[in-house]
């Protein structure tokens, strides 16, 4: 029997989603666990994809925007000689060829130096068009479901940036693959750079493994299977596995306030900038300042998410989340 929620629950529950479900039903699990409807993930996995899911329950949801622009990184392994309908093994293999015996003879000679270096140039600022079978809206719809009955839309490139690509290992028994690891910006897709690897090997490859080990601040050692979140619902342990609020906005940088400057922002109230100097950089461009957003703290306690405004001309600091209402 399930414990049932605690009143005003709200907090971050980190899942190690396993493989075979989306994140959709991670939502719906977590969601019959806590007795809360209200609750929402960051970062999508597709559903042959493990690994990391931060999902925020009841008021944390307020903050799922912060958390957005998440770093991600992935653990992936990829296999050559085929191309994937869906970029992955769950895809319809089509095209490409396996590197023959003296092909595979020469690579192990060297190291694999050629197409290591291929890993290597997937560093740096890139544009990338999102896959076919993503979970990216198109006029409502996501683009798979327009792909799985065959029609052809065109999806709009996006700025993504790979800060680091690894390789762990390359082995060939029957198969040529590469185990390699990706700390990338959000909105990389994975399984698309390993199709670009195929391309330009002219292998054809796909992702055979995908787990994501960190999201933002969130990693593998603070996630937690559905399984172990089972039982800790029927015990009440659910609950103190919950973080609080204030780990979705640690990004964010910090503004001290003062227990009146907190009441006011409580009460919804913008107040002058210039009470703010020194506690709120203003010697970048307006445009620069007005583009960063704070965590507003009375000591530990979370207040709100802020930022600045008209910085230039009788600035204000303006409220844009309040996260704390007593």
């Amino acid at each position: 029997m399930t414990v049932s929620a605690p009143s005003s629950l709200s907090g971050v529950i980190v899942v190690d989603k396993p493989e075979g479900i989306t994140s959709f039903r991670v939502v719906s699990i977590i969601r019959r666990l806590t007795g809360v409807k209200k609750v929402g993930h960051c970062g999508t996995l597709d559903p042959f994809a493990t690994g990391v899911l931060p999902v925020c329950v009841g008021t944390a949801t307020r903050v799922i925007r912060y958390m957005e622009k998440y770093d991600k990184v992935y653990r992936c392994t990829a296999r050559f000689g085929q191309f994937s309908e869906t970029q992955d093994k769950d895809g319809t293999l089509f095209g490409g060829r396996k590197p023959t015996d003296l092909e595979i003879q020469e690579m192990r000679s060297t190291d694999f130096r050629e197409l290591r270096c291929l890993f290597d140039e997937l560093v740096g600022k890139r544009s990338q068009i999102p896959p076919a079978y993503s979970a990216i809206k198109i006029a409502g719809r996501p683009a798979y479901d327009y792909a799985r009955k065959g029609i052809e839309i065109e999806l709009a490139p996006r700025n993504v940036e790979i800060f680091s690509c690894i390789i762990h290992g390359i082995t060939v028994t029957e198969e040529l693959e590469v185990d390699f690891s990706v700390h990338c910006s959000k909105g990389t897709y994975i399984r698309s750079l390993c199709h670009e690897l195929g391309e330009k090997t002219g292998f054809g490859a796909y992702a055979i493994k995908l787990r994501r080990t960190k999201c933002g601040d969130f990693d593998l050692a603070s996630a937690h299977s559905l399984e172990k979140l089972e039982e800790a619902s029927k015990t009440g342990e659910l609950f103190k596995m919950m973080l609080p609020d204030i780990e979705c906005v640690k990004s964010l940088p910090v503004l001290e306030v003062t227990q009146e400057e907190a009441g006011k922002i409580r009460l919804g109230k913008k107040l002058p900038l210039v009470e703010f100097d020194g506690r709120i950089a203003t010697d970048n461009a307006d445009e620069e300042i007005t583009a960063t957003r704070y965590r507003a703290m009375l000591g530990e306690r979370l207040i709100a998410v802020v930022y600045p405004d008209n910085v230039a001309d009788n600035g204000v600091l303006r409220i844009e989340r309040m996260l704390d209402l007593l």
